[in-house]
């Protein structure tokens, strides 16, 4: 949806607010989606929805509602619900007015490639990727998904906002009799893309892990892959909350300001990297700033509401958008040069929180595990479990090599990290 409809069908539904307060947000996607296994394609999806939520308020009463209806008389079913569900809400104690108009950020975020791409172009690309596996008698597994969207906010007192993004994300798992390897692709631009670089990776992973070997439970010296540490950052992230330390439910409660992990370690969101670009403004219209979390070990921010930053004197940050680690130009070959003896690991699996005070968590191993010797890669290992704080994985960084795109959980620019005492402790089947 262009900028002026978008504007156009906002404007209609603020003119049906009765409230003291009104924030709507219209937000649209399409969606396509190339799934795979047993060397062949399984599944083509295809979705795309647009929804307006509007969000009312008669002082602190706040009530919201959602339609994926545009007609004058769905407009006005929508707010009407708002209206009807804030009157009867218990005052929020929390809630702010609407933000008066804001300046926002050129993200350059949506690429036409994406946008464009036909089922057949993704299929092509899925056929030459199994062909690759069958040819070293692997079986593949996956995924190939692009996306585009929009989202435009408006409210009472006269904010607009657009922005529009692309994604496309290319997945392969490829698989032996008793091993596995995995790799991933991610980029706003489809064309960025390389399918059969990311597949030829999968596949030297599952051959070079093929007849794992135990390794006993303990602490090990860890090369982590990029997955890897963004999947433990993104937990990071999601508890640098300001108001749960302040009250003292939060592993950084009284660490501001204080050394939290090595030297060489500075964290920072930025909405407009270029290469992890995210949104300019948040659901409420704030702008997204650029943020400093971590700074030469010390913890330099925490995250903060409007409401909260108001109450504590603090800048206003909002959430993590996304999480951009600085690193350096070494590659994971070079790292792991550097191991005397340790592990390689690929990525992590069904992270958990163990104790939100010390953002203990557990999780496994998966699709690559590799035992290091005299700084060179020896074999497969079966999968561990470990239980780890990505607080004392940031405190044991040594080397830190060349950031790379990816993120699951958070969109990430992050490095390959070697870490000392990285605690396993148990063998592990899935």
């Amino acid at each position: 949806m262009r900028p002026q409809e978008a504007k156009d069908i906002l404007q209609t539904a603020l003119s049906l607010v009765k409230a003291d307060h009104a924030e709507l947000a219209l937000s649209g996607f399409t969606q396509a989606a190339t799934r795979y296994a047993n060397n062949a394609i399984t599944q083509n999806l295809a979705q795309a929805n647009t929804t307006l939520t509007v969000r009312v308020a008669f002082g602190q009463r706040v009530g919201s509602a959602s339609i994926n209806s545009f007609t004058p008389d769905a407009l006005r079913q929508v707010v009407e619900r708002a209206e009807a569900l804030a009157r009867q809400a218990e005052p929020d104690t929390e809630y702010l007015p609407p933000l008066e108009p804001q300046t926002y950020r050129e993200v350059p975020a949506f690429a036409s490639a994406t946008a464009e791409y036909t089922p057949d172009q993704r299929a092509a690309a899925v056929q030459a990727v199994t062909q690759i596996c069958a040819v070293q008698g692997l079986t593949a597994a996956g995924n190939f998904t692009t996306q585009h969207g929009f989202t435009a906010l408006a409210n009472s007192r006269g904010l607009f906002g657009y922005h529009r993004s692309s994604g496309a994300l290319f997945t392969c798992t490829a698989m032996t009799e008793d091993s596995s390897g995995w790799a991933a692709a991610i980029s706003e631009d489809v064309t960025a893309i390389e399918v059969e670089k990311t597949a030829e990776l999968a596949v030297q992973k599952a051959l070079a892990a093929r007849h794992p070997r135990e390794a006993e439970p303990g602490r090990y010296k860890v090369v982590l892959e990029p997955a890897a540490v963004a999947e433990m950052m993104a937990w990071l992230a999601l508890h640098l909350d300001a108001k749960a330390a302040d009250e003292g439910r939060s592993a950084f409660s009284g660490k501001e300001g204080e050394p939290i992990a090595a030297a060489s370690i500075t964290l920072r969101s930025d909405p407009a990297h270029p290469a992890c670009p995210t949104t300019p403004f948040f659901g409420d219209g704030l702008p997204v700033p650029k943020v400093t979390w971590i700074e030469s070990g010390v913890l330099k921010m925490l995250s903060t509401t409007r409401f909260w930053a108001q109450k504590t004197n603090r800048p206003v940050t909002g959430p993590p958008t996304n999480l951009i680690l600085e690193g350096g130009e070494a590659t994971v070959e070079e790292l792991v040069a550097g191991v005397e003896r340790g592990l390689l690991v690929t990525r992590f699996w069904y992270i958990r929180l163990v104790d939100p005070m010390r953002l203990l968590l557990t999780g496994m191993t998966r699709d690559g595990l590799f035992w290091i010797e005299a700084g060179k890669v020896q074999y497969g290992v079966k999968n561990l479990r470990f239980n780890f704080s990505p607080l004392d994985m940031l405190k044991n960084v040594v080397a830190l090599g060349r950031p790379e795109r990816t993120g699951d959980y958070l969109p990430a620019y992050v490095p390959p990290l070697a870490v000392e005492d990285f605690p396993f402790t148990s063998g592990t089947e899935f």
